[in-house]
């Protein structure tokens, strides 16, 4: 779908709305309910950027919005903010009713946050832009629609959204609103983790410079004490030029630098590990910093300990089981010693299960925190070396489970009464034996060794 304008004689703007959003306007109008086209979507107009989404505010109830929409599939998808989803052409339209019992479009846009957010669109009526948020948009600034401690006090989480959409839109945040973040900041502890999680990770998405706004305003210390602790960790150090924090922030945008020049495509499953990895990789630097004789800063072990403290962020965060798992995997290879022959490669990717699914994250890890390096250019060859290496053996030889010439169902037919939970165990040492003998990947060869094996698969 897209979203066009035109301007007629008369110096009016008329909103294209795509045919879905025009149609559930009329519907809801016809039932003799106002209906407009609110948020990120007119915003984005603007900004002449394709919008993600559309949603629309109106004055009917949910319940009236299901019999409207009866002919459409509707789903409460916001029970809590009166939310309604309808499924019309093939898109997704999120309705919602006026806050807080609001009896007009005007009152409804008085309850939300920011000017450039507060701006309604209509086919019968027009643009209704009640705190000049069009202009807010055209001068790229940010501000609060009243008083900026009334919004945040209402919620905080408005703190971290200016910072993010500044970041975001590269828009200045209106000076006043920015103090009184840094007068309410520990407000941000009254809101779910579940919720700053979310915003921190559309914000890491989008720009790291408010990762340092964060800090700037105090919200960091917030979030994560370590984390804030991190700007004012110097690093004495030949391979150094700046504190932990700001070497974290660097590493950061040399990920930018890779996928603006669209020297790589990651999904973005991957991308937000690799961000969370970068974030979190040097936390335990906090915790291992010692001084020689000579002044030099060393954090020995590190990575052990970032470990540990980033498995207590992102439980406490809530992240999902396997995104923890990948996250810990990158920081706790990122400063791993990546041999130089094959010997010592194929050691390392039997040894630590280091499969293609992470390797490719763990290299790009690797190369955004050596360009943040004072010697970066000798420890980026070195990556470069390692991955040409690397892409020779794992293009000729058995790599993961999945190149094995024997499948689980196999291993459980010539092992009858194995645990099924023993069954990646078993291919494990089916790996490392046809890793180093690639002829013997053969279903006739595999099977002989697990018959030799069974009795210790069975009982161990």
């Amino acid at each position: 779908m897209s979203i066009s304008f035109m301007k007629e004689r008369s110096g009016y703007v008329e909103l294209r709305l795509p045919s879905p959003v025009k149609k559930a306007i009329q519907l809801l109008e016809e039932a003799g309910y106002e209906a407009y086209c609110v948020g990120g979507a007119i915003r984005d107009f603007f900004l002449q950027k394709e919008p993600k989404d559309y949603d629309l505010a109106t004055n009917a109830t949910p319940k009236e919005m299901e019999i409207i929409f009866s002919a459409f599939h509707c789903i409460r998808t916001g029970l809590r903010h009166d939310t309604v989803t309808v499924h019309i052409e093939e898109c997704f339209l999120e309705i919602t009713t006026y806050h807080c019992g609001a009896s007009s479009i005007y009152e409804d846009l008085g309850y939300r946050d920011l000017t450039i957010n507060s701006i309604a669109y209509s086919p019968s009526v027009g643009f209704i832009d009640p705190f000049s948020g069009i202009q807010d948009i055209q001068n790229k600034i940010l501000r609060f629609t009243s008083d900026a401690s009334k919004r945040i006090q209402e919620d905080p989480l408005r703190m971290m959204r200016i910072i993010r959409l500044s970041s975001q839109l590269g828009f200045s945040i209106k000076e006043d609103d920015y103090q009184q973040i840094h007068q309410f900041y520990s407000l941000l502890s009254n809101v779910s983790k579940e919720r700053i999680r979310d915003e921190l990770t559309k914000l890491l998405m989008y720009d790291t410079n408010g990762i340092e706004k964060l800090y700037e305003t105090g919200l960091l210390k917030r979030i994560d004490s370590s984390l804030n602790e991190l700007f004012s960790c110097e690093q004495n150090n030949p391979y150094h030029y700046t504190d932990v924090g700001h070497h974290t922030l660097d590493a950061l945008k040399h990920l930018d630098l890779m996928l603006d020049s669209e020297e790589i495509k990651l999904s973005e499953w991957e991308e937000k590990t690799i961000r969370y990895a970068l974030l979190l990789h040097d936390m335990g630097k906090l915790e291992t910093k010692t001084t020689d004789e000579k002044g030099i800063d060393h954090f020995y072990h590190h990575p052990q300990s970032s470990v540990s403290m980033a498995r207590a962020f992102l439980s406490l965060y809530r992240f999902s089981k396997a995104e923890i798992k990948r996250i810990l995997t990158l920081i706790e290879y990122h400063d791993y010693h990546l041999s130089q022959n094959q010997k010592g490669l194929r050691k390392i990717l039997l040894k630590h299960h280091l499969y293609p699914e992470i390797m490719r994250s763990l290299l790009i890890v690797k190369l955004c925190d050596a360009a943040a390096h004072t010697h970066s250019d000798e420890m980026i060859q070195k990556i470069y070396n390692f991955n040409k290496i690397y892409t020779k053996i794992t293009n000729t030889r058995p790599y993961k489970i999945s190149d094995l010439s024997i499948n689980g169902h196999e291993i459980l037919a010539l092992c009858p009464g194995l645990y099924p939970l023993k069954i990646p165990l078993i291919q494990q040492e089916c790996l490392n034996l046809v890793f180093y003998s690639p002829e013997k990947n053969t279903i006739e060869t595999l099977s002989k060794f697990i018959e030799k094996n069974k009795n210790r698969f069975l009982h161990m």
